[in-house]
């Protein structure tokens, strides 16, 4: 089965929208981001505190729906200056057995982690079910990831 994403009627008004889809539809043809793409179901809420940008995720087994605005609870926010959700999305991982693992890091890569881990530590950037969902947000991180 070929994987879906699909962006709802408001969210192609949306710049982080359309550059989340065209992510995705990139990172999927890997067959590792692939299979975890297949394995996401549930919602992720995405919150720009820069420009109050509001964006919900709905991943349905090899299905992805972005929706502007936020809709139904959550099973994971993510909540962050659009500088930090950014370089979330940029971190360097590998997946292996299901696990994203940090690559041996170039230089640029460190930084990222580094960013993204200060960011974390000073509650810029939050994930909120990081805890209770941690097989979601590694497989999401995959799919979202570089």
């Amino acid at each position: 089965m070929e994987p879906v994403i699909d962006l709802a009627a408001g969210a192609e008004r949306e710049p982080l929208a359309r550059e989340l889809a065209e992510r995705v539809r990139a990172n999927v043809q890997r067959p590792g981001q692939r299979r975890a793409f297949e394995l996401l179901r549930g919602a992720v809420v995405v919150l720009v505190t820069d420009d109050r940008t509001e964006l919900t995720l709905r991943f349905d087994y090899g299905r992805l729906t972005i929706h502007d605005g936020v809709l139904g609870v959550p099973d994971l926010t993510v909540r962050g200056p659009r500088a930090d959700l950014s370089a979330l999305a940029r971190l360097p991982l590998q997946s292996t057995m299901m696990l994203p693992l940090p690559r041996r890091a170039d230089p640029a890569g460190r930084a990222v982690l580094t960013r993204v881990l200060r960011a974390l530590g000073s509650r810029r950037l939050k994930i909120y079910g990081l805890i209770r969902r941690p097989r979601f947000v590694a497989r999401l991180l995959l799919v979202l990831g570089s």
